[in-house]
């Protein structure tokens, strides 16, 4: 199954060997993000080494190893009518979710693995949890 990933589960990986880790490793799904998912991670890094209870080493060999099984686009990677479409789904929901849903629509409206419930307020995209994903492994 085919995925796009929210910053919120890859910072759950991160802090906890739980199931969005086991998620993120299982060879059932194929993940993409985009780039500005990867610079939120980045921004919340110092908090994610504190929960995690990792060093910047620790943190960034378990970075590169989650990130290894995700397929990161950029913006630029995105057209403009994903991006037009998106906007007129999330804008008014989460404007910062507005990359996810492009990408998704990019990739012709693959469903987003989120645990955000704004995700489910637009119609267009099938937003999926960790716990239903977890029933799949």
């Amino acid at each position: 199954m085919e995925l796009v990933v929210d910053t919120n589960r890859v910072i759950a990986a991160l802090i906890k060997d739980g199931l969005s880790r086991k998620i993120i490793l299982s060879r059932k799904f194929s993940l993409y993000t985009v780039e500005f998912g990867i610079k939120e991670v980045q921004k919340y890094k110092t908090l994610i080494k504190r929960k995690a209870k990792v060093n910047e080493q620790e943190f960034n060999f378990l970075m590169k190893h989650l990130l290894s099984k995700v397929m990161v686009l950029s913006e630029e990677e995105i057209s403009k009518k994903s991006v037009s479409n998106a906007l007129k789904l999330m804008g008014k929901i989460d404007i910062n979710d507005v990359p996810f849903i492009a990408l998704s629509i990019e990739l012709g409206n693959k469903a987003i693995w989120s645990d955000d419930n704004h995700f489910k307020q637009q119609k267009k995209i099938r937003a999926m949890t960790t716990k239903e994903l977890g029933k799949q492994l």
